[in-house]
């Protein structure tokens, strides 16, 4: 089993279905350590998850929330288990 605090986003079709995005690329040991790269960071990520997810799901997709959660694998090639969502941007906060 595999673990790690990750970086996450629900973006927002206009239709109103949900769509979560998650960084595996950007592990964190810790809630803390997340947190404190989300918050120097939030700009720059908010205009990559916004950009990724008009270009792979829908021009016209929105950002409506982001956050700090856990991830597991329990075994390799099933998709990743979140859970612990600690959300640290919600649609309509001041970016």
């Amino acid at each position: 089993m595999k673990w790690a605090i990750l970086l996450y986003a629900t973006l927002l079709y206009p239709t109103g279905e949900q769509q979560q995005v998650i960084s595996w690329n950007l592990p964190f040991q810790t809630y803390e350590q997340c947190e404190a790269f989300y918050y120097e960071q939030k700009e720059n990520l908010h205009k990559g998850v916004i950009t990724h997810g008009k270009e792979k799901y829908h021009p016209e997709i929105e950002l409506l929330e982001m956050g700090c959660a856990k991830g597991v694998i329990k075994a390799k090639g099933e998709k990743p288990v979140m859970s612990g969502e600690v959300p640290l941007y919600l649609r309509g906060d001041p970016v």
